[in-house]
């Protein structure tokens, strides 16, 4: 017999509302919603339940605010963190708690920094593409950048430049502490801070140099002696995807190029290959191409022409390899009448004293020691100089430290170039001019920037705290900023006192 309609609906009705309600309902509740972090960031926890799976979603747009898990069922407790917020306004973030059919808001405030009136270095920001963490040395990261200037309150004032760019890793020992130096490739030419147009930029981090100032001392020596070309550089401070990371000294990268080291590109096709070219001295051996002399040993590595041919890789290997020759004194060679002839006296002493005032580490003609040759010039000239964060006292290997004490004079070319007179009397005789005039006292320069240097460095120092550290390979541990400063100016009045009176 069959049964009626009417039967079979309700029956179907019967089980859809049976099985409707044992679908079990969805609870979500979170412990609390909102959260304030103060200026210097930090870490809340919150409570999360659910009978159900859940996700995390923030806002659009955010990257300074982090949650230590991005999904969950049951009970959780769940860390939010917040970056230090150099801002003088506070930042607003919203948090979405989602399940299938319910959601939540958690609102998340931080206050900005209180106003602190005094001079601030322009803001460089930098956002890589999908937030990308920067992790080599070898590979770029597309990015963007804005550089503005800043009021004495430190409010943004004017967009300096903008732009897209790619950014990675560099440096040796540099690369591996916390904070990290890093190259810029910009899209396009840029003048940027009053520095002429190009692409090509360096971040200098200055982490060891707790002074932060040792780089742009050597820079401004190496401008009063009067070398051909002086890297230009302006602190920053730098926000990284969100992150204060500190104060940055941005420098021109060191290149043959009009607007920076302005000599003769070489082609690979050109006829006439005595120049020019860009040379590292670089035990590490840096770069793809390089070459080593007989009887110093000193590695040469290529910088300027890349992919350099045989046939200009051979002209200035034997080119370096004469130069060496004539300083050995080989087959009778009168070394003090040929020597000018090939290499700029003047480049090449100023080379070998700003690197005994300094007591450089790297300076006795092993690390990055720049050289160049011209076209059509038959010398050799020292410089651009670079890397002297470790100078000035900074370092605890190899006597360094010691105000007293000759060290880059130990490189086998200078070794053998004190045995001439001649070559004593030149080096005196220019240390004198220069004491006399150019390099006549420092504390003026280091006082100002000091000063200068007061808000940014307490910032520097609040995201990295190591002022009461031993850092790789600090002398010192002052405990202070001030300290620090007053380190380096007693350090440098005395080693210019040694080095007055060795050179009476």
């Amino acid at each position: 017999m069959r049964k009626p309609f009417s039967h079979i609906l309700a029956l179907t009705l019967f089980l859809v509302l049976n099985a409707c309600s044992n679908e079990k309902e969805e609870t979500l509740t979170a412990s609390v919603q909102t959260l304030e972090f103060e200026p210097d960031g930090g870490t809340h926890t919150i409570t999360i339940e659910s009978n159900v799976e859940w996700k995390l979603i923030f806002q659009a747009g955010q990257a300074w605010c982090t949650t230590s898990q991005q999904d969950g069922d049951g009970k959780s407790s769940i860390e939010i963190t917040a970056q230090t917020n150099d801002l003088k306004i506070q930042r607003l973030v919203e948090l979405y708690i989602k399940t299938k059919n319910k959601s939540l808001i958690i609102k998340i405030n931080q206050k900005g920094q209180p106003a602190n009136k005094g001079f601030y270095y322009p803001i460089l920001n930098i956002e890589t593409k999908n937030r990308q963490v920067i992790n080599s040395k070898d590979i770029y990261v597309d990015a963007t950048f804005s550089i503005a200037g800043r009021n004495n309150m430190g409010e943004k004032t004017t967009t300096l430049s903008n732009g897209n760019m790619q950014i990675k890793g560099r440096g040796n020992s540099t690369w591996d502490m916390p904070k990290k130096p890093y190259r810029i490739k910009l899209e396009s030419s840029t003048a940027i801070l009053d520095m002429p147009l190009s692409k090509h930029w360096i971040l200098l981090a200055n982490y060891s140099d707790k002074t932060l100032l040792r780089n742009s001392l050597a820079f401004e020596i190496s401008r009063r002696m009067g070398f051909t070309y002086t890297p230009r550089s302006q602190y920053v401070d730098v926000v990284l995807n969100g992150d204060s990371i500190g104060n940055y000294l941005l420098s021109e990268q060191i290149r043959i190029d009009k607007n920076r080291l302005n000599i003769s590109s070489l082609k690979p096709t050109d006829n006439d290959i005595s120049g020019g070219y860009l040379l590292e001295v670089d035990e590490r051996m840096g770069e793809p191409s390089w070459f080593k002399t007989q009887n110093a040993e000193m590695i040469f590595c290529i910088q300027d022409p890349e992919n350099i041919p045989d046939n200009q890789k051979g002209y200035i290997t034997d080119y370096i390899q004469n130069i060496e020759n004539i300083i050995y004194a080989k087959d009778g060679i009168n070394t003090m009448n040929e020597l000018p002839k090939y290499v700029d006296m003047k480049s090449f002493v100023d080379y070998l004293l700003l690197n005994e005032l300094s007591k450089n580490v790297d300076g006795n003609l092993r690390l990055s020691t720049f050289v160049f040759k011209n076209k059509g010039d038959d010398k050799l000239y020292f410089g651009p100089i670079w890397d002297y964060d470790l100078g000035f006292g900074n370092v605890n290997y190899y006597g360094c430290d010691k105000t007293a004490g000759w060290y880059a004079s130990n490189a086998a070319w200078y070794q053998k170039l004190f045995a001439y007179p001649e070559f004593q009397n030149m080096v005196k005789k220019r240390w004198k001019e220069l004491r006399g005039d150019k390099l006549k006292e420092f504390n003026t320069f280091i006082d100002t920037n000091s000063k200068q240097m007061e808000i940014s460095q307490k910032k520097n120092f609040k995201r990295w705290n190591i002022l009461n550290q031993y850092v790789w390979p600090n002398a010192v541990v002052t405990g202070s900023y001030e300290n620090e400063i007053k380190y380096l100016k007693n350090w440098l009045s005395a080693r210019l006192t040694w080095m007055d009176q060795q050179l009476k």
